[in-house]
């Protein structure tokens, strides 16, 4: 038997169904292919998307933390600084200045050999830079802008000293000047005496146009055994029992009460006083 011959034509057309065109099927592919690119693509996004979302609120946090730790740093270096420039205001009694002061008065320029020093209407708001200025026996500090009895400690030999309008609140720190005669504390913010037992030869007191309002604000000068002049004038004091205060001090020979509340409420104000 003779092997069954296939025609020619036969196979062709299937063959040539499977053929594909050279540019068909590359498009095909390479649409197929930038589908699956795509769609990948679009996945990607989507997870990094999630992950944005996912990782938004704890950066947002995180970055607000940063922020409000950055603000209170520079709050903080903002607060220090307002503090610096607080205690640098204005000029400072510096040991250069003190100097220049003393050729401008004619003064010595060896501080230890000066027994007065004239520093008042300089704006200073400190006593500073006084240490080797042992020799002085008055000092002038009025109508500055000082907050504050301090570094005195150098002034043992100082017999008077003027602190009038000034800025002090509080009297304090006296205790070196022992040879202290006179003590001018008018014009300032001062609410009660004290802190003066300590100066055993004080004899003159000036606290007038400051805050004193009641018995208690002024019964230190009980203990101040060697006043004579006391000058309370231009306060606030209403009591008349501060006369009983007053009885107490056996050397007080002048005292200056005008410009106070009690004086109308004293009967026979002058003769009372007086004897």
């Amino acid at each position: 038997m003779h092997p069954e011959t296939l025609e020619p034509g036969a196979e062709g057309p299937e063959e040539q169904d499977c053929v594909q065109e050279p540019g068909v099927g590359q498009g095909v592919e390479e649409s197929a292919g930038d589908h699956g690119n795509a769609g990948r693509g679009d996945r990607r996004e989507e997870i990094n998307d999630s992950k944005e979302t996912c990782a938004g609120p704890s950066d947002t946090s995180h970055q607000s933390e940063q922020k409000q730790s950055g603000d209170s740093r520079s709050y903080g270096c903002l607060e220090h600084q307002r503090d610096d420039d607080k205690e640098n205001y204005g000029p400072r009694m510096t040991k250069s200045f003190l100097q220049k002061l003393c050729k401008q008065h004619k003064l010595y320029i060896t501080p230890a050999l000066n027994d007065t020093l004239y520093l008042h209407y300089k704006g200073f708001n400190r006593i500073e830079n006084l240490e080797e200025y042992m020799g002085l026996r008055c000092l002038w500090l009025e109508c500055n802008g000082i907050q504050k009895l301090e570094n005195l400690e150098a002034q043992t030999e100082l017999r008077c000293l003027f602190l009038q309008v000034n800025l002090l609140h509080k009297i304090e720190n006296l205790e070196p000047l022992q040879k202290l005669d006179a003590l001018n504390l008018s014009n300032n913010y001062i609410k009660t005496i004290e802190n003066l037992s300590c100066l055993p030869v004080l004899n003159t007191l000036q606290i007038a146009h400051n805050h004193l309002e009641t018995v208690e604000d002024i019964q230190h000068l009980k203990e101040c055994l060697k006043l004579c002049v006391l000058d309370l004038s231009h306060n606030r004091l209403s009591d008349p029992k501060i006369l009983g205060i007053l009885e107490r001090m056996p050397h007080l020979r002048v005292l200056n009460l005008m410009g106070n509340p009690v004086i109308r409420l004293i009967p026979n104000y002058r003769r009372t006083v007086t004897v």
